[in-house]
């Protein structure tokens, strides 16, 4: 099983813009969990982590829909995608460490052991796309890709945001005249003697 390697993931994940649209899935499905006029009564914190997950999961599932290169695999009460059949990543809540706050069963600590074999998947470098609220869960701090190895982060990066950058681009100066056409030449003398001539 290979290591996830950062540029190939961000390569993948890039393709169709994949990257952006999955964060715009979950900042989507944040948006419509806030719209929820209970959740202040809810008195299990993990209410709002696996309202977030289904919501989530709904959410990039019709958005990538259209994309021949991902596939969705359901399995053992979750749900994992596949990507140009390289990039295996789940959707995850993360503590500010990046660590994924679920109890660490036996199949979560097999997705970060490369070295296992999971689901019939083999050779995809398995990945997190996590999401990670601030401390009062209000509001979402970070969507990002995180990589790791067994009890080791061994790298991260953010999702991009959707859209391209809008640059502004400088004002429009007018032309400028040559200098030779601004200077004002003496009159020359045939000039000055047709205007004599005119006079008369």
């Amino acid at each position: 099983m290979p290591h996830p390697n950062e540029s190939h993931v961000r390569h993948v994940l890039a393709a169709n813009h994949r990257d952006a649209k999955i964060r715009k899935c979950i900042e989507r499905a944040w948006d419509s969990l806030k719209s929820y006029s209970e959740r202040p009564k809810w008195r299990r914190k993990s209410t709002t982590r696996a309202l977030m997950w289904e919501n989530s999961i709904d959410a990039v599932v019709a958005e990538l829909s259209g994309d021949a290169g991902i596939r969705t695999v359901a399995h053992n009460d979750t749900v994992s995608f596949i990507a140009d059949d390289a990039v295996l990543f789940r959707l995850k809540k993360a503590a500010s460490s990046l660590f994924t706050s679920n109890y660490p069963t036996f199949l979560a600590s097999m997705f970060h052991d490369h070295e296992a074999d999971l689901f019939g998947h083999e050779g995809h470098h398995r990945v997190e796309i996590v999401h990670v609220f601030n401390r009062f869960q209000t509001a979402l701090e970070w969507i990002g890709v995180v990589a790791r190895d067994k009890g080791n982060v061994i790298w991260q990066y953010e999702l991009p945001q959707g859209g391209a950058a809008v640059v502004a681009l400088p004002p429009a100066v007018p032309p400028t005249k040559p200098a030779a056409d601004t200077v004002l030449r003496p009159a020359s003398q045939n000039d000055e003697k047709k205007t004599d001539d005119d006079r008369k």
